[in-house]
């Protein structure tokens, strides 16, 4: 690894000339450190050593990727060198922009189970802990984490100089379908994180690149960023404060769907007191003056692990207001009513987006359905659920399940904190229900949807 390491930094950043034949080393030094670094992280996931294994050498393999990162800054000042690289080493070309990106077995693996654990599979509560488990080691792989502090790069390198010939627009072309690619598809923001975040920094400072990014689908990337990369509250948040309005055209559905998820992942991590924020409220003007109600609906009805129902507020909201949500005051004032919306109402929409299997495990818990603790409908629900087998669905039974869920009622004028099947439920409830009434009223949270 030092050797390959040294070797590279030696060629690429070279004081003077660099002749034809140490140009055409680079490649295969990439892809040795490459095989190297995927020895070492394999070993780490618990492989057996290779022989090759003595060659991972590095004292701290996190130096490798920081200087990989700091040639890759080194050709960004100095284009012509990259150019020349390419051009002399064409295979380093093939490398850099066709090559798939070796995120490791585990990190696939992981994301493949992550998929079936946001499905509708019928997965019992000790395989979705496995899941949940294996995506959380699966992070320990990082291999295409340190190769990506380099490869980012000379990606964004490629989508910033100017073009001067065919061969620089289709190299930028390519570049900037990778950049976005790499940025928008969760296993691989997973596997590069902030390594990629930092290479883009060229593109989220300069408002010329950072348009023509977003408009070929990298805005819910930079969103993304805003949400959790290091760099969410100061590079990320002031590219998208200063994003222009143009930067929203040409969306497509796909890449307004990534918006969408990453708005919500917002709302999982900070809150809902985000979404009451101007620059929410611009986001939301934006999408919908271009693509009306269509990117609210498909996040509305997406599942989500911890049932955030912002959009189907706004989608049910904005299809009684249409005329109204001309500018962004009119979202403003909407978004003000999204924090009221009382927790009986999400809870059942959150019922009504569960997976079946989610809602046999949540039958008897979280506030879902009749809030009183003897309802008979809970009770010979949970019986069904003891005796289900698991992997043979009873559509009777399901459909059951979902109305116990998505029809219960706020029967209490006032206080929207709680629901029941049916006034004999509420007043069994009452005495201790009494308790609370008063003070779920003072919150104010009684916005119907």
């Amino acid at each position: 690894m030092t050797e390959t390491l040294d070797r590279i930094y030696n060629i690429l950043m070279k004081r003077g000339p660099v002749s034809k034949e140490e140009y055409q080393e680079v490649p295969d030094l990439f892809r040795r450190m490459r095989t190297l670094l995927r020895i070492y992280y394999n070993v780490r996931m618990g492989e057996k050593k290779p022989a090759e294994y003595k060659y991972c050498d590095a004292q701290n393999v996190n130096d490798i990727g920081l200087k990989l990162h700091e040639a890759g800054l080194f050709l960004q000042l100095t284009p012509a060198r990259l150019r020349a690289l390419l051009d002399t080493a064409p295979d380093m070309e093939t490398f850099i922009l066709d090559e798939p990106l070796d995120v490791g077995k585990y990190r696939a693996y992981a994301a493949e189970r992550d998929a079936l654990f946001n499905s509708d599979a019928d997965i019992d509560i000790e395989e979705r802990e496995r899941i949940l488990e294996e995506y959380d080691i699966s992070g320990s792989d990082q291999a295409g984490y340190q190769m990506m502090f380099f490869i980012a790069d000379v990606c964004v390198t490629l989508v910033t100089i100017p073009v001067k010939d065919k061969k620089d627009k289709v190299r930028a072309e390519k570049a900037m379908r990778r950049l976005i690619e790499w940025s928008t598809v969760k296993m691989y923001r997973d596997a590069f994180g902030d390594a990629l975040t930092d290479a883009m920094s060229p593109l989220y400072k300069r408002n010329k690149y950072l348009v023509k990014f977003c408009q070929a689908g990298g805005i819910g990337a930079l969103i993304g960023d805003w949400v959790e990369s290091t760099f969410a509250d100061s590079l990320c948040a002031d590219a998208l404060e200063g994003l222009p309005n143009e930067a929203w055209n040409r969306q497509t559905p796909q890449s307004l769907d990534v918006v969408t998820r990453e708005l919500s992942a917002k709302i999982e991590r900070e809150g809902s007191d985000i979404t009451q924020t101007r620059l929410w409220a611009n986001m939301m003007h934006q999408i919908y003056s271009r693509y009306g109600l269509a990117p609210f609906e498909r996040a509305a009805s997406r599942i989500s692990k911890n049932h955030i129902i912002f959009f189907y507020f706004i989608h049910r909201r904005a299809s009684k207001r249409q005329q109204k949500l001309v500018s962004v005051d009119d979202w403003v004032k909407l978004l003000r009513k999204y924090v009221n919306v009382p927790d009986a109402t999400r809870r059942r929409h959150n019922w009504t987006i569960l997976s079946t299997p989610d809602r046999w495990e949540c039958l008897d818990g979280l506030g879902y359905g009749c809030s009183f603790e003897n309802c008979p409908e809970k009770t010979e629900l949970v019986k069904i659920s003891q005796k289900r087998v698991r992997g043979q669905r009873d559509p009777e039974a399901e459909d059951r399940l979902f109305k116990f869920g998505a029809l219960s009622k706020a029967w209490w004028g006032r206080c929207k904190h709680v629901t029941y099947c049916g006034k004999e439920c509420q007043a069994a409830d009452w005495p201790k229900h009494k308790r609370i009434c008063a003070s779920e009223c003072a919150k104010n949270k009684t916005e119907d949807i």
